[in-house]
């Protein structure tokens, strides 16, 4: 009686602690899926903007703090998105998108000069064409989701 007390014990132990692994695992790939799928379509947002902010940068000291803050804050979810802890299945697209965000880094950082120096902003940074193949990216993502 007490052997079979115990082995249910145990028994239900083994299959709680695995729950836990999976739940957390779970909750690990939805957690990256949400972080990648808000960062991709904060990086289409900007895309989508840029070229107005720039042209507005040009006559416009407002507009051109505005655009520094906002190329500082991009750059900074660069960054971000690096630590994001990624699960087993996800690596090589998470892999994918480091080399779009290291190209990317350097567009900003590329940016940020070309505005301190009164240059157009985003000549020759890459960033329009980084953007252009991290929308693929969101769009192939998007056409796995049910």
């Amino acid at each position: 009686m007490i052997k079979r007390s115990v082995t249910a014990l145990m028994l239900s132990i083994m299959l709680l602690t695995a729950g836990c692994g999976i739940i957390e695992e779970a909750g690990q790939t939805l957690n990256f899926a949400t972080e990648t799928t808000d960062y991709l379509q904060s990086l289409t947002e900007f895309g989508q903007d840029m070229n107005a902010l720039a042209e507005q940068a040009v006559t416009d000291l407002d507009a051109r703090t505005d655009l520094k803050e906002r190329l500082l804050a991009l750059k900074e979810q660069v960054i971000n998105y690096e630590g994001l802890q990624v699960p087993d299945y996800a690596k090589d697209l998470h892999q994918s998108i480091a080399e779009y965000n290291a190209t990317l880094q350097q567009g900003l950082d590329q940016a940020l000069t070309n505005l301190e120096q009164g240059r157009a902003v985003f000549d020759s940074t890459g960033i329009p064409d980084t953007i252009s193949k991290i929308n693929e990216l969101l769009n192939q993502i998007n056409q796995l989701a049910p």
